[in-house]
């Protein structure tokens, strides 16, 4: 009896045969929509562009206008497709009889932010950003590691990072944060990015953060109690957010937030852009990125790679021919910063979890 050998197959056909398994072909009859929120195993999809086919309707009594620019489906996801994030576009089925529709395809993404969860598996937070707004204040005390990630995350994923000090108002009381915006504006003079100030409070900034992120798709980051969702309320009154006190006792902030929605500024028309609000992250692990990755985070940095004397420099402030202490020593940058990014190195090849947002 011979045997039958399995056939190997070739890179190409893998590929070919995976993009097969997770694509369904459009037949006329499916909607094009985007995510606007995201409740684990239902999504809930906004529609953008109507199928070429409408759907018939065997009941008299449904409600033609749930199919219409505009509508929202409850949706199931079917199986094979990647995970989806708040902000994809995808294409999706439309069962009038159920009122649920399930994706079909997920269309080109532009920007995907990732984080890897407890498994260490990297999963989608937001799809098809333009604007990382990281958002700290006074109080609580600003996380400048925190701050450093998310900048290596807007440049990671070619995004855009705005930094945004909220409660301005209470300045005065803490002269020490006054350093911090000094030094963060100075880098984003040299390299593209903006710093401004904002008080929901005070009514102060707003109009200029609007200006930031008018006809864009922005998502709000920051430590816990910095007053991201008062800053949504504030920009979109309609959201409604909900918002906490920060704890007299641990002056640390509450999360509030419990699922990731797409707020619109525009509720019929998402291509005028939106803020994508998503649960406080209190980890935000970089073991999956190598130290190249991590230097593209460090613009001022990134210019001296190469530069030390000894290639294998590890960058440590006692390192023999590290330009970038020399570099320090001159004024020229900030020693905090080689010591966030050497922080950030030694935190992915340990594989360690991702330093608290609260600065524990």
């Amino acid at each position: 009896m011979s045997l039958i050998r399995k056939r190997k197959l070739t890179k190409r056909q893998t590929r070919q045969i995976e993009q097969n398994q997770t694509t369904q072909i459009d037949d006329g009859t499916l909607a094009t929509g985007v995510i606007i929120s995201h409740f684990g195993k239902q999504l809930d999809v906004q529609i953008t562009a109507l199928p070429a086919i409408l759907p018939e309707y065997h009941d008299q009594d449904t409600d033609k206008s749930a199919v219409a620019l505009g509508a929202i489906w409850r949706c199931h996801t079917r199986t094979n497709l990647p995970m989806l994030a708040t902000g994809d576009t995808v294409k999706f089925s439309l069962d009038t009889t159920a009122n649920l529709g399930r994706i079909e395809q997920l269309l080109d993404r532009k920007t995907l932010i990732t984080r890897p969860d407890r498994y260490h598996k990297v999963k989608p937070v937001a799809a098809n950003v333009d604007v990382l707004a990281i958002v700290f204040a006074p109080l609580p005390k600003p996380a400048v590691n925190l701050i450093d990630r998310y900048l290596l995350i807007a440049r990671l994923n070619d995004i855009t990072p705005l930094l945004v000090l909220n409660k301005s108002d209470l300045l005065p009381e803490h002269p020490e944060v006054a350093q911090i915006i000094q030094e963060y504006q100075a880098l984003g003079d040299q390299y593209g990015f903006s710093v401004i100030s904002t008080s929901s409070i005070a009514k102060d900034g707003l109009d200029t953060l609007h200006q930031h992120i008018d006809g864009k798709l922005s998502i709000f980051a920051g430590q816990s109690g910095v007053g991201k969702s008062s800053l949504i309320n504030e920009l979109l009154p309609d959201a409604r957010q909900a918002t906490n006190i920060i704890s007299v006792n641990s002056q640390l902030g509450q999360h509030t937030t419990t699922t990731s929605r797409l707020l619109a500024y525009d509720g019929q028309n998402l291509s005028a852009g939106g803020i994508i609000d998503t649960p406080g992250i209190r980890e935000y692990g970089i073991w999956h990125l190598s130290a190249d990755d991590i230097l593209t985070g460090f613009d001022e940095l990134n210019e001296l790679s190469g530069t030390c004397q000894f290639r294998d420099c590890n960058h440590q402030s006692n390192a023999k021919g590290c330009a970038f202490w020399a570099a320090a020593a001159q004024g020229a940058v900030l020693p905090r910063r080689i010591e966030s990014l050497t922080s950030l190195i030694d935190e992915a090849k340990n594989g360690q979890s991702a330093v608290k947002p609260q600065g524990k």
